[in-house]
């Protein structure tokens, strides 16, 4: 569903309402069957803050690394030296300057290159971190998309055992109404009905629970209509192949960006050792003349200074030990994130080849057997061979293996796409 503006700004030109009339026209065009999967992936991260954020944050950072890699702003100096406080005459005294001055300073070694090198590797990080962020939207989008079409489908089961519940208790009330069963039996067929229609009820509450967690990243397309059956999810890759694309996953790259950004605060800690340089450069005008008669020459200074790092013990040392812990930390976060994801995979590919195995039974076995047994038990219930019990344990075990099997391809759908958020997919 496209959010449109009430309003159009005065200045709004002709070429931008039809760029917008357009596009309206061909998003009812590709909803014209319902709301797929691959549309809610694109609807979430058209306009997703997350990534926005993200990619804001590392502009700055490249912004950052620029600016630090240039030299510190020349200091101007101006004064008076020498003045004589008898007179405050310029001309008095020989030493009496007006000066004017500049100085500039030097950075440590190689500390603006290291700097901006620092800049540039957590940049590069954002970045990854922001397609991992979109990876996880797509993840998000299709676990919920999944959840919809799992609630959609129980309910268009629970129609169907709402029919044939129905059925059920209007041949019980006919064979109580000429005797042919108990009153109880005929209030136990009433009892089931209920039961599956408020199971209706709980189902479409957590319909409208799917939609609203839905709603979160697509907005009012999440309350449209879907299209029909389930969503189309490629088969996932085997252990060895996940583990093997793993260290290319976003999020790992981006925690080996960090180590790589903690290294160069380590050997950044190290330019500390490395004196700091000034140069100074100052003109000083001299007033009155000299006692031949001449001016006094004006004078031009030009001054070298740096600091001298002798204690280090408590300054630097400790600066470049931190930066070492720093680093050490970065890489235990990578091991930590590495072996809690291949866990993942090795949890999920299990969990996906059980569920197949489960389906399989459900499909091949299962389901025809229960939908036969429910056939033969209606046939035998209206022919006076089996009692009510024995009809309402064949339906109730009937539509139960239905929903059951609408749960598992619902998970096993979810499985696949944790598993292609794990392989660093997002088709």
């Amino acid at each position: 569903m496209f959010r449109m503006q009430t309003g159009i700004e005065t200045g709004l030109s002709w070429a931008m309402l039809f760029a917008l009339v357009l596009v309206v026209v061909h998003g009812s065009a590709a909803h014209a069957d319902g709301l797929d999967l691959a549309d809610a992936e694109v609807m979430a991260l058209e306009d997703d803050p997350g990534v926005q954020r993200i990619e804001s944050s590392r502009q700055a950072l490249e912004e950052l690394s620029v600016a630090a890699n240039q030299l510190p702003d020349p200091v101007v100096k101006m004064g008076l030296m020498s003045l004589p406080t008898d007179t405050f005459d310029l001309g008095q005294e020989a030493m009496t300057q007006v000066q004017v001055g500049v100085v500039q300073k030097f950075p440590r070694g190689r500390s603006r290159e290291l700097r901006s090198a620092q800049y540039d590797l957590r940049s590069d990080g954002l970045g990854d971190v922001a397609r991992d962020r979109s990876l996880q939207a797509v993840l998000a989008v299709r676990e919920d998309f999944v959840e919809v079409v799992k609630q959609r489908e129980l309910g268009r089961i629970n129609r169907e055992a709402i029919a044939a519940f129905e059925e059920v208790e209007q041949i019980t009330r006919d064979y109580y109404a000429t005797g042919r069963v108990a009153q109880q039996d005929a209030l136990q067929a009433a009892v089931e009905l209920a039961k599956v229609e408020d199971r209706a009820a709980r189902i479409a509450q957590e319909e409208e629970q799917a939609r609203s967690r839905l709603s979160t990243w697509i907005g009012a397309a999440a309350f449209s209509g879907f299209e029909e059956g389930w969503p189309d999810l490629a088969e996932p890759a085997d252990v060895a192949t996940l583990e093997q694309r793993l260290p290319a996953h976003p999020r790992l790259a981006a925690l080996q960006k960090n180590i790589a950004a903690a290294e160069t605060g380590v050997e950044l800690a190290r330019q500390r050792y490395k004196p700091e340089f000034g140069v100074d450069l100052t003109y000083g005008g001299r007033s009155g003349d000299n006692p031949d008669g001449r001016p006094r020459s004006d004078l031009l200074s030009l001054m070298v200074v740096m600091d001298v790092p002798l204690f280090t013990r408590n300054r630097q040392d400790r600066v470049v030990a931190a930066q070492v812990a720093e680093s050490s930390a970065a890489r235990f976060t990578l091991d930590d994130e590495l072996r809690r994801m291949r866990g993942e995979i090795e949890f999920h590919v299990a969990a996906h080849r059980r569920l197949a195995e489960r389906l399989a039974l459900f499909e091949g076995t299962l389901l025809p057997q229960a939908e036969f047994s429910s056939e033969a038990s209606m046939n035998a219930y209206r022919s006076s061979l089996v009692d009510l019990t024995t009809l309402l344990r064949a339906r109730i075990t009937e539509f139960d293996l239905q929903l059951e099997h609408a749960r598992l391809k619902a998970e096993l759908l979810k499985t696949r796409a944790r598993l292609h958020y794990l392989a660093g997919e997002s088709s």
